[in-house]
């Protein structure tokens, strides 16, 4: 991977990402200095610069910068030869150690919400003018896709134990393209997922494809976290992709993000929406069962109020101590004015964690002891939460109708959810 990156550099600049007026000087460089890998074009030039890591463990595998950059546009232009069983071990091996040695890349060139999303410190996706610049540069990175498979292909040939005939050699791609559909299947998922539940004040960090998917869809606040970011701070979720734990490892759920919320797909293709705690992991671990004690007092308050109806699955609910804080407190306002009634919380994300909460309510838009009609009842309903200053206002509100006929009111509050 050291070597066909430095072709990369070399067919995309004409110059070496290393340089020295003698071999000796050259060796040094090498061995010393941060290569330069000049403008080449995204995904291309990030992924070449990982492959310069002077740690050959830090280096992504051939397959995984293929899979990068056949999301990125590159399209195959032939089969895939199969993985070698000794290099896929080898590759799984390296993988928790990738992490610790992945270098900040230079700069290119030059050698009021619910939870408001602070402005970040590290550079925002290029949300305007960068698929131009894609279809502009698209063929160097063609190329290097080319090049990359036809590498793949050496290596299967020369593998002990691979074989030599034309049918190893041209074996079935099928393996490849069921992971690349995998991931392209888990990448949807957690995007639909981040339009549909996430509030739009949150700041998302993600690799470069998950953030230029989310801007290309009008979601207003991503971070991408490239080479040459050193954490996620100034955003409230991370989309931990293969990518963002090669480049990781460990230190993001034990350092920033201690929780997930969502998760989809599984396997390498496997992507968690991890939560980022203010303080860090360390202070997390230190209010977990403090903020769940908090929660389950506040919620016991629904259970007291004589102007609030239950159901019998919101009162298990509401005794878990699983739902967002802000969803009692709105309730509990709201009973001040008018009786209400529970029929259900739900909102829980897939695969989620701790802080996977419980951020909408299925009110009754009918309530006797509010002495309404159906009407009346349901726009005082609606016009309260409109009232609601930002940090209160809910996300979505919208009439459903449940399995059993019944109408309610569903208010959802957007991801992340305050824990206490």
């Amino acid at each position: 991977m050291w070597s066909w990156a430095v072709t990369m550099v070399f067919a995309g600049t004409g110059e070496l990402p290393f340089r020295g007026e003698s071999l000796t000087a050259a060796a040094f460089a090498i061995l010393n200095s941060e290569p330069n890998v000049g403008r080449l074009p995204e995904p291309l030039g990030t992924l070449v610069y990982r492959c310069l890591n002077k740690d050959p463990a830090a280096r992504p595998s051939a397959r995984g910068v293929l899979g990068e950059l056949v999301a990125a546009g590159a399209r195959l232009v032939g089969p895939m030869p199969p993985a070698a069983s000794a290099l896929a071990t080898d590759q799984e091996g390296l993988g928790s150690q990738r992490a610790y040695a992945v270098p900040s890349r230079p700069p290119p060139g030059n050698g009021d919400g619910l939870i408001g999303g602070r402005p970040a410190s590290g550079s925002r996706s290029a949300r305007h003018g960068s698929r131009p610049i894609w279809r502009r540069r698209r063929a160097p990175v063609l190329l290097a896709a080319t090049l990359l498979v036809a590498s793949l292909g050496v290596l299967a040939f020369n593998l002990p134990g691979s074989g030599t005939s034309s049918d190893r050699l041209t074996g079935s791609h099928a393996p490849v393209n069921r992971e690349l559909a995998a991931e392209v299947a888990a990448r949807n998922q957690a995007i639909d997922w981040i339009m549909h539940q996430v509030n739009r004040a949150a700041m998302v960090s993600c690799d470069s494809q998950v953030c230029q998917d989310l801007a290309s869809r009008g979601f207003p606040g991503e971070l991408t976290l490239g080479p040459m970011s050193t954490d996620p701070l100034g955003s409230e979720l991370v989309v931990d992709t293969a990518t963002i734990r090669a480049q990781f490892g460990g230190r993001l759920i034990s350092v920033y993000a201690p929780v997930t919320i969502a998760s989809f797909g599984s396997g390498n293709a496997r992507i968690d929406i991890q939560l980022v705690f203010d303080g860090g992991t360390a202070k997390y671990r230190a209010v977990e069962q403090a903020a769940l004690r908090a929660r389950k007092t506040a919620d016991a308050q629904l259970l007291g109020n004589s102007r609030i109806g239950v159901s019998a699955a919101a009162r298990a609910q509401i005794l878990s101590g699983d739902i967002d804080p802000l969803l009692p407190l709105l309730i509990v306002t709201m009973a001040a004015i008018h009786p209400v009634h529970i029929v259900d919380f739900v909102g829980q994300s897939p695969g989620g964690g701790s802080a996977s909460l419980l951020r909408s309510v299925e009110l009754a838009t009918t309530d006797k002891a509010a002495h309404m009609t159906h009407a009346a009842y349901l726009d005082w309903m609606q016009a309260f939460i409109g009232a609601q200053t930002a940090q209160y206002a809910p996300g979505w509100v919208q009439q459903v109708k449940l399995p059993s006929g019944q109408a309610a009111l569903n208010i959802t509050y957007g991801a992340p959810s305050p824990l206490s």
